[in-house]
Protein backbone atom coordinates (compact mmCIF):
# COMPACT_ATOMS: atom_id res chain seq x y z
CA UNK A 1 0.00 0.00 0.00
CA UNK A 2 1.30 3.62 -0.46
CA UNK A 3 1.24 6.71 2.05
CA UNK A 4 -1.35 7.66 1.54
CA UNK A 5 -3.23 5.01 3.27
CA UNK A 6 -0.99 5.29 6.26
CA UNK A 7 0.05 8.57 8.46
CA UNK A 8 -0.81 11.62 6.47
CA UNK A 9 -3.90 13.57 7.22
CA UNK A 10 -4.60 14.00 3.56
CA UNK A 11 -4.76 9.92 3.23
CA UNK A 12 -6.21 8.76 6.29
CA UNK A 13 -8.39 5.65 6.27
CA UNK A 14 -12.18 6.42 6.33
CA UNK A 15 -13.15 4.43 9.62
CA UNK A 16 -9.76 7.00 11.15
CA UNK A 17 -10.83 10.13 9.00
CA UNK A 18 -14.58 9.83 10.15
CA UNK A 19 -14.28 9.63 13.60
CA UNK A 20 -12.23 13.30 13.72
CA UNK A 21 -15.14 16.09 14.41
CA UNK A 22 -15.24 18.10 11.26
CA UNK A 23 -15.92 22.13 12.34
CA UNK A 24 -18.04 22.67 9.06
CA UNK A 25 -19.14 26.50 10.51
CA UNK A 26 -15.56 27.06 10.28
CA UNK A 27 -15.23 25.29 6.67
CA UNK A 28 -17.85 27.42 5.41
CA UNK A 29 -16.32 30.75 7.14
CA UNK A 30 -13.06 29.98 5.29
CA UNK A 31 -15.01 29.22 1.90
CA UNK A 32 -16.55 32.78 2.31
CA UNK A 33 -13.15 34.44 3.16
CA UNK A 34 -12.20 32.96 -0.02
CA UNK A 35 -14.92 34.64 -1.75
CA UNK A 36 -14.19 37.95 -0.94
CA UNK A 37 -10.68 37.02 -2.76
CA UNK A 38 -12.04 35.95 -5.94
CA UNK A 39 -14.41 38.29 -6.63
CA UNK A 40 -12.29 41.10 -7.01
CA UNK A 41 -9.91 39.46 -9.37
CA UNK A 42 -12.75 38.60 -11.41
CA UNK A 43 -14.27 42.17 -11.56
CA UNK A 44 -10.63 43.37 -12.19
CA UNK A 45 -9.73 40.81 -14.89
CA UNK A 46 -13.08 40.08 -16.82
CA UNK A 47 -15.83 42.62 -16.44
CA UNK A 48 -13.27 45.98 -15.69
CA UNK A 49 -11.97 45.65 -19.32
CA UNK A 50 -15.25 44.66 -20.94
CA UNK A 51 -16.92 48.31 -19.46
CA UNK A 52 -13.51 50.13 -20.57
CA UNK A 53 -13.58 49.07 -24.15
CA UNK A 54 -17.26 49.94 -24.29
CA UNK A 55 -16.31 53.61 -22.61
CA UNK A 56 -14.07 53.57 -25.92
CA UNK A 57 -10.21 52.82 -23.91
CA UNK A 58 -7.74 52.75 -26.87
CA UNK A 59 -6.32 48.95 -26.86
CA UNK A 60 -3.14 50.18 -26.55
CA UNK A 61 -4.24 52.09 -22.53
CA UNK A 62 -5.44 48.35 -21.68
CA UNK A 63 -2.09 47.76 -19.91
CA UNK A 64 -3.10 50.07 -17.44
CA UNK A 65 -6.05 47.64 -16.14
CA UNK A 66 -3.46 44.59 -15.53
CA UNK A 67 -1.38 47.14 -12.66
CA UNK A 68 -3.79 45.76 -10.02
CA UNK A 69 -2.44 41.96 -10.24
CA UNK A 70 0.96 43.34 -9.58
CA UNK A 71 0.39 42.50 -5.36
CA UNK A 72 -0.41 39.09 -6.33
CA UNK A 73 3.41 38.59 -7.44
CA UNK A 74 4.73 40.17 -4.36
CA UNK A 75 2.00 37.98 -1.89
CA UNK A 76 5.60 36.08 -1.01
CA UNK A 77 7.10 39.42 0.37
CA UNK A 78 4.18 40.72 2.20
CA UNK A 79 3.16 37.21 3.93
CA UNK A 80 6.70 37.60 5.70
CA UNK A 81 5.04 40.61 7.63
CA UNK A 82 1.44 38.85 7.86
CA UNK A 83 3.10 35.98 9.03
CA UNK A 84 5.24 37.92 11.96
CA UNK A 85 3.28 40.49 13.46
CA UNK A 86 -0.18 39.86 14.93
CA UNK A 87 -2.41 40.43 18.51
CA UNK A 88 -2.57 36.92 20.24
CA UNK A 89 -5.70 39.00 22.04
CA UNK A 90 -7.53 39.82 18.58
CA UNK A 91 -6.44 36.45 16.93
CA UNK A 92 -3.23 36.39 14.43
CA UNK A 93 -4.57 36.12 11.17
CA UNK A 94 -8.06 38.73 12.38
CA UNK A 95 -5.43 41.10 13.48
CA UNK A 96 -5.23 41.47 9.62
CA UNK A 97 -8.81 40.59 8.00
CA UNK A 98 -10.51 42.76 10.24
CA UNK A 99 -8.69 46.19 9.09
CA UNK A 100 -7.96 45.22 5.71
CA UNK A 101 -11.62 44.17 4.97
CA UNK A 102 -12.56 47.61 6.24
CA UNK A 103 -9.73 49.64 4.01
CA UNK A 104 -10.82 47.35 0.82
CA UNK A 105 -14.46 47.87 1.52
CA UNK A 106 -14.09 51.56 1.91
CA UNK A 107 -12.45 51.80 -1.13
CA UNK A 108 -14.63 49.65 -3.35
CA UNK A 109 -17.30 51.96 -1.74
CA UNK A 110 -15.21 55.00 -3.14
CA UNK A 111 -15.49 53.90 -6.81
CA UNK A 112 -19.44 54.30 -6.30
CA UNK A 113 -19.23 57.95 -6.76
CA UNK A 114 -16.63 57.97 -10.20
CA UNK A 115 -18.14 56.69 -13.05
CA UNK A 116 -15.84 54.73 -15.81
CA UNK A 117 -14.36 56.85 -18.57
CA UNK A 118 -11.29 57.25 -20.57
CA UNK A 119 -10.55 60.07 -18.50
CA UNK A 120 -11.26 58.47 -15.24
CA UNK A 121 -9.55 55.22 -15.39
CA UNK A 122 -6.24 56.14 -14.02
CA UNK A 123 -8.39 57.42 -10.84
CA UNK A 124 -9.99 53.94 -10.71
CA UNK A 125 -6.78 52.07 -11.45
CA UNK A 126 -4.96 53.68 -8.93
CA UNK A 127 -7.69 52.87 -6.26
CA UNK A 128 -8.08 49.47 -7.22
CA UNK A 129 -4.16 49.10 -7.66
CA UNK A 130 -3.74 50.28 -3.64
CA UNK A 131 -6.90 47.90 -2.88
CA UNK A 132 -5.22 45.14 -4.10
CA UNK A 133 -2.39 46.13 -1.92
CA UNK A 134 -4.50 46.02 1.18
CA UNK A 135 -6.65 42.75 0.06
CA UNK A 136 -3.43 40.48 -0.69
CA UNK A 137 -2.26 41.35 2.72
CA UNK A 138 -5.94 39.96 3.86
CA UNK A 139 -5.96 37.01 0.92
CA UNK A 140 -2.56 35.97 2.57
CA UNK A 141 -4.05 36.03 6.39
CA UNK A 142 -7.31 34.10 4.76
CA UNK A 143 -5.11 31.47 3.35
CA UNK A 144 -2.83 31.10 6.38
CA UNK A 145 -5.90 30.65 8.33
CA UNK A 146 -6.91 28.02 6.20
CA UNK A 147 -3.52 26.01 5.90
CA UNK A 148 -2.93 26.40 9.79
CA UNK A 149 -6.77 25.64 11.02
CA UNK A 150 -8.08 22.63 8.90
CA UNK A 151 -7.59 18.95 10.34
CA UNK A 152 -6.78 15.76 8.33
CA UNK A 153 -9.85 15.09 8.47
CA UNK A 154 -11.70 18.47 7.58
CA UNK A 155 -9.07 19.24 4.26
CA UNK A 156 -10.98 17.38 1.48
CA UNK A 157 -14.43 18.45 2.76
CA UNK A 158 -12.95 22.27 3.27
CA UNK A 159 -10.96 22.48 0.05
CA UNK A 160 -14.00 21.34 -1.88
CA UNK A 161 -16.38 24.26 0.46
CA UNK A 162 -13.45 26.84 -0.67
CA UNK A 163 -12.99 25.85 -4.67
CA UNK A 164 -16.32 25.75 -5.08
CA UNK A 165 -16.97 28.77 -3.29
CA UNK A 166 -14.28 30.81 -5.17
CA UNK A 167 -15.39 29.59 -8.70
CA UNK A 168 -18.97 30.82 -7.81
CA UNK A 169 -17.24 34.28 -6.67
CA UNK A 170 -15.13 34.57 -9.85
CA UNK A 171 -18.52 33.90 -11.89
CA UNK A 172 -20.30 36.84 -9.91
CA UNK A 173 -17.23 38.92 -10.49
CA UNK A 174 -17.55 38.66 -13.91
CA UNK A 175 -21.04 39.20 -14.04
CA UNK A 176 -20.94 42.40 -12.43
CA UNK A 177 -21.23 44.13 -16.14
CA UNK A 178 -24.39 42.66 -16.62
CA UNK A 179 -25.37 44.53 -13.06
CA UNK A 180 -23.99 47.35 -14.22
CA UNK A 181 -26.00 47.79 -17.29
CA UNK A 182 -29.13 46.68 -15.15
CA UNK A 183 -28.98 49.08 -12.07
CA UNK A 184 -26.32 51.74 -12.67
CA UNK A 185 -22.37 51.63 -11.74
CA UNK A 186 -22.79 53.17 -8.23
CA UNK A 187 -25.25 50.82 -7.21
CA UNK A 188 -23.09 47.68 -8.43
CA UNK A 189 -20.00 49.37 -6.66
CA UNK A 190 -21.91 49.82 -3.08
CA UNK A 191 -22.84 46.29 -3.75
CA UNK A 192 -19.84 44.68 -4.31
CA UNK A 193 -18.31 46.52 -1.40
CA UNK A 194 -21.20 45.14 0.40
CA UNK A 195 -20.15 41.98 -0.43
CA UNK A 196 -16.98 42.06 0.68
CA UNK A 197 -17.48 43.03 4.09
CA UNK A 198 -20.86 40.38 4.63
CA UNK A 199 -18.08 37.43 3.66
CA UNK A 200 -15.48 38.99 6.19
CA UNK A 201 -18.52 39.00 9.09
CA UNK A 202 -18.17 35.55 10.11
CA UNK A 203 -14.33 35.42 10.04
CA UNK A 204 -14.47 38.93 12.25
CA UNK A 205 -17.33 37.23 15.21
CA UNK A 206 -15.86 33.84 15.40
CA UNK A 207 -13.25 33.46 17.27
CA UNK A 208 -10.27 32.81 16.44
CA UNK A 209 -8.53 29.30 17.05
CA UNK A 210 -4.51 29.73 19.04
CA UNK A 211 -1.73 29.18 16.69
CA UNK A 212 -1.00 25.76 15.74
CA UNK A 213 2.03 24.04 18.28
CA UNK A 214 4.38 24.26 15.12
CA UNK A 215 4.18 28.43 14.85
CA UNK A 216 3.80 28.72 19.04
CA UNK A 217 7.73 26.79 19.04
CA UNK A 218 9.01 29.00 16.22
CA UNK A 219 8.03 32.17 18.64
CA UNK A 220 9.14 30.70 21.71
CA UNK A 221 12.20 30.18 19.95
CA UNK A 222 12.42 33.33 18.67
CA UNK A 223 12.38 32.73 15.10
CA UNK A 224 10.94 34.86 12.32
CA UNK A 225 8.96 33.61 9.04
CA UNK A 226 11.84 32.59 6.98
CA UNK A 227 11.26 32.50 3.21
CA UNK A 228 14.72 31.34 2.12
CA UNK A 229 13.96 28.30 4.53
CA UNK A 230 10.98 27.71 2.60
CA UNK A 231 12.61 27.65 -0.35
CA UNK A 232 15.72 25.58 0.71
CA UNK A 233 13.03 22.74 2.52
CA UNK A 234 13.82 18.84 0.73
CA UNK A 235 10.06 18.49 -0.62
CA UNK A 236 10.18 22.32 -2.30
CA UNK A 237 12.77 21.18 -4.81
CA UNK A 238 9.10 19.20 -5.84
CA UNK A 239 6.29 20.92 -5.18
CA UNK A 240 7.32 24.94 -6.01
CA UNK A 241 8.15 23.55 -9.66
CA UNK A 242 5.26 21.55 -9.85
CA UNK A 243 2.97 24.71 -8.30
CA UNK A 244 4.67 26.68 -12.00
CA UNK A 245 3.89 23.82 -13.84
CA UNK A 246 0.31 23.34 -12.15
CA UNK A 247 -0.44 26.67 -12.86
CA UNK A 248 0.89 27.22 -16.54
CA UNK A 249 -0.83 23.49 -17.74
CA UNK A 250 -4.54 24.97 -16.60
CA UNK A 251 -4.15 27.84 -17.97
CA UNK A 252 -2.59 27.27 -20.94
CA UNK A 253 -5.30 25.45 -22.11
CA UNK A 254 -8.20 27.75 -20.44
CA UNK A 255 -7.34 30.21 -21.81
CA UNK A 256 -7.74 30.09 -25.07
CA UNK A 257 -10.94 28.06 -24.82
CA UNK A 258 -13.39 31.72 -25.18
CA UNK A 259 -10.65 32.63 -28.39
CA UNK A 260 -11.15 29.06 -30.01
CA UNK A 261 -15.34 29.74 -29.50
CA UNK A 262 -15.44 33.31 -30.42
CA UNK A 263 -13.76 31.92 -33.74
CA UNK A 264 -16.35 29.25 -34.02
CA UNK A 265 -19.13 31.78 -33.67
CA UNK A 266 -20.51 31.53 -30.67
CA UNK A 267 -22.02 34.59 -29.58
CA UNK A 268 -21.64 36.77 -26.39
CA UNK A 269 -24.84 35.67 -25.43
CA UNK A 270 -24.42 32.44 -25.98
CA UNK A 271 -20.93 32.21 -24.36
CA UNK A 272 -22.57 34.11 -20.97
CA UNK A 273 -24.80 31.08 -21.02
CA UNK A 274 -22.16 28.37 -21.47
CA UNK A 275 -19.14 30.30 -19.07
CA UNK A 276 -21.19 30.43 -15.67
CA UNK A 277 -23.36 27.15 -15.80
CA UNK A 278 -20.26 24.93 -17.10
CA UNK A 279 -18.27 26.06 -14.27
CA UNK A 280 -21.03 26.10 -11.37
CA UNK A 281 -22.20 22.57 -12.15
CA UNK A 282 -18.58 21.38 -13.05
CA UNK A 283 -16.99 22.60 -9.93
CA UNK A 284 -20.18 21.89 -7.93
CA UNK A 285 -20.05 18.42 -9.12
CA UNK A 286 -16.52 17.90 -8.16
CA UNK A 287 -16.82 19.68 -4.51
CA UNK A 288 -19.57 16.55 -4.12
CA UNK A 289 -17.51 14.07 -5.94
CA UNK A 290 -13.54 14.46 -4.83
CA UNK A 291 -14.06 14.12 -0.56
CA UNK A 292 -15.70 11.00 -0.97
CA UNK A 293 -12.34 9.97 -3.60
CA UNK A 294 -10.49 11.34 -1.12
CA UNK A 295 -11.65 9.67 1.98
CA UNK A 296 -12.36 6.18 0.10
CA UNK A 297 -9.22 5.49 -2.18
CA UNK A 298 -6.14 8.87 -1.03
CA UNK A 299 -5.51 12.09 -2.50
CA UNK A 300 -3.42 10.58 -5.06
CA UNK A 301 -6.05 8.29 -6.54
CA UNK A 302 -8.34 11.53 -6.45
CA UNK A 303 -6.15 13.15 -8.57
CA UNK A 304 -5.32 10.05 -10.98
CA UNK A 305 -8.96 9.46 -11.64
CA UNK A 306 -9.45 13.77 -12.57
CA UNK A 307 -6.07 13.56 -14.58
CA UNK A 308 -7.62 10.66 -16.54
CA UNK A 309 -9.83 13.49 -17.93
CA UNK A 310 -7.75 15.80 -18.92
CA UNK A 311 -5.95 13.83 -22.87
CA UNK A 312 -10.25 13.29 -23.37
CA UNK A 313 -10.50 17.02 -22.94
CA UNK A 314 -7.96 17.28 -25.59
CA UNK A 315 -9.38 14.86 -27.84
CA UNK A 316 -12.54 16.74 -27.61
CA UNK A 317 -11.46 19.97 -28.32
CA UNK A 318 -9.57 18.47 -31.33
CA UNK A 319 -13.02 17.12 -32.32
CA UNK A 320 -14.70 20.34 -32.09
CA UNK A 321 -11.69 22.80 -33.84
CA UNK A 322 -12.14 19.98 -36.97
CA UNK A 323 -15.95 20.13 -36.94
CA UNK A 324 -17.32 23.00 -39.29
CA UNK A 325 -19.72 24.06 -36.39
CA UNK A 326 -20.43 23.35 -32.58
CA UNK A 327 -23.21 21.27 -30.80
CA UNK A 328 -26.33 22.62 -30.18
CA UNK A 329 -26.33 24.90 -27.04
CA UNK A 330 -27.80 22.70 -24.41
CA UNK A 331 -25.50 19.77 -25.64
CA UNK A 332 -21.96 21.98 -25.81
CA UNK A 333 -22.78 22.85 -22.08
CA UNK A 334 -23.34 19.43 -20.80
CA UNK A 335 -20.41 18.43 -22.54
CA UNK A 336 -17.96 21.05 -21.68
CA UNK A 337 -19.93 20.89 -17.76
CA UNK A 338 -18.79 17.50 -17.59
CA UNK A 339 -14.99 17.54 -18.68
CA UNK A 340 -14.49 20.68 -16.14
CA UNK A 341 -16.29 17.93 -13.84
CA UNK A 342 -13.68 15.65 -14.55
CA UNK A 343 -10.30 18.39 -14.63
CA UNK A 344 -11.64 19.68 -11.45
CA UNK A 345 -11.34 16.42 -10.08
CA UNK A 346 -7.72 16.82 -10.15
CA UNK A 347 -7.58 20.65 -9.18
CA UNK A 348 -9.60 20.11 -6.11
CA UNK A 349 -7.07 17.33 -5.26
CA UNK A 350 -3.91 19.33 -6.06
CA UNK A 351 -5.69 22.19 -3.35
CA UNK A 352 -6.27 20.06 -0.88
CA UNK A 353 -1.89 19.02 -1.36
CA UNK A 354 -1.33 23.05 -1.17
CA UNK A 355 -2.98 23.77 2.37
CA UNK A 356 -1.36 20.04 3.59
CA UNK A 357 2.05 21.70 2.11
CA UNK A 358 2.42 24.97 3.85
CA UNK A 359 4.52 24.78 6.91
CA UNK A 360 2.12 25.11 10.47
CA UNK A 361 5.22 27.19 11.53
CA UNK A 362 5.00 29.78 9.03
CA UNK A 363 2.02 28.91 6.60
CA UNK A 364 0.98 32.25 5.38
CA UNK A 365 4.82 32.29 4.12
CA UNK A 366 4.52 28.71 2.43
CA UNK A 367 0.93 29.05 1.37
CA UNK A 368 1.69 32.68 -0.88
CA UNK A 369 5.47 31.70 -2.04
CA UNK A 370 3.46 28.65 -3.58
CA UNK A 371 0.62 31.04 -4.59
CA UNK A 372 2.99 33.30 -6.27
CA UNK A 373 4.95 30.35 -8.21
CA UNK A 374 1.16 29.05 -9.42
CA UNK A 375 0.24 32.74 -10.31
CA UNK A 376 3.55 32.67 -12.36
CA UNK A 377 2.79 29.63 -14.12
CA UNK A 378 -0.74 31.20 -15.23
CA UNK A 379 1.07 34.54 -16.70
CA UNK A 380 3.49 33.02 -18.46
CA UNK A 381 1.16 30.73 -20.08
CA UNK A 382 -1.66 33.38 -20.79
CA UNK A 383 1.12 35.57 -22.65
CA UNK A 384 2.44 32.18 -24.63
CA UNK A 385 -0.68 30.18 -25.48
CA UNK A 386 -2.10 33.36 -28.35
CA UNK A 387 1.52 32.52 -29.56
CA UNK A 388 1.68 28.77 -29.58
CA UNK A 389 -1.92 28.82 -31.69
CA UNK A 390 -0.70 31.20 -34.47
CA UNK A 391 1.30 28.85 -35.24
CA UNK A 392 0.01 25.76 -34.96
CA UNK A 393 -3.71 25.85 -34.72
CA UNK A 394 -6.66 25.16 -33.34
CA UNK A 395 -6.57 21.31 -34.41
CA UNK A 396 -2.81 21.03 -32.72
CA UNK A 397 -2.61 23.06 -29.87
CA UNK A 398 -5.53 21.59 -27.65
CA UNK A 399 -3.96 17.93 -27.76
CA UNK A 400 -0.67 20.10 -27.06
CA UNK A 401 -2.13 21.97 -24.27
CA UNK A 402 -3.58 18.74 -22.69
CA UNK A 403 -0.52 16.34 -23.12
CA UNK A 404 1.18 18.95 -21.20
CA UNK A 405 -1.15 19.09 -18.63
CA UNK A 406 -1.45 15.29 -18.22
CA UNK A 407 2.29 15.18 -18.21
CA UNK A 408 2.34 17.83 -15.24
CA UNK A 409 -0.58 15.64 -13.46
CA UNK A 410 1.54 12.77 -13.61
CA UNK A 411 4.59 14.08 -12.02
CA UNK A 412 2.47 15.24 -8.99
CA UNK A 413 1.03 11.47 -8.93
CA UNK A 414 4.14 10.14 -9.05
CA UNK A 415 6.24 12.01 -6.70
CA UNK A 416 3.17 11.77 -3.88
CA UNK A 417 4.15 9.67 -1.37
CA UNK A 418 8.47 11.14 -1.94
CA UNK A 419 6.91 14.55 -0.93
CA UNK A 420 4.12 13.25 1.55
CA UNK A 421 7.64 11.38 3.44
CA UNK A 422 9.26 14.87 3.38
CA UNK A 423 6.38 17.05 4.74
CA UNK A 424 5.96 14.60 7.78
CA UNK A 425 10.24 14.59 8.49
CA UNK A 426 9.17 18.71 8.73
CA UNK A 427 6.20 18.55 10.71
CA UNK A 428 8.31 16.10 13.40
CA UNK A 429 11.10 18.29 12.87
CA UNK A 430 9.34 21.93 13.65
CA UNK A 431 7.47 20.26 16.85
CA UNK A 432 10.85 19.55 18.34
CA UNK A 433 12.38 22.47 20.93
Amino acid sequence: MSAEGNTSATTLPANVADTEVKDYPKLVMLGVLHMAQYFPAAFTGVALPFIFRQEGLPLEMFWLLALPGIPRWLKWLIALVVDNYGSARIGFRKTWIIPCTIIGTSLYAALAFIEPSIVAVYTIVGILLFKSFIMAAQDIAVDGYAAESMTDAERPIGTSIIIFLAVLASVLGAGVVALVETVGWPITMMCSSLLLLGAALPAIIRKEPPPPEASRKRRERGERPNLWKAVKRPESRYILPFLFCFGFGGAFFGSMVGPFLSDKGLTLTQFGILSPISAIAGAGLAALVTPVLIRRFGVRTAAFVGLSILPIEGVVFLAFATMPGLPPLPMFVAIVALLGFGTAIYSFAVNNSRFRWASKAQAATDYSLQSSLWNLGIWVAGSLAGFVVAAVGWAVFFPLAAGLATAFALFYVLMFDRIEALVQIREAEELTD
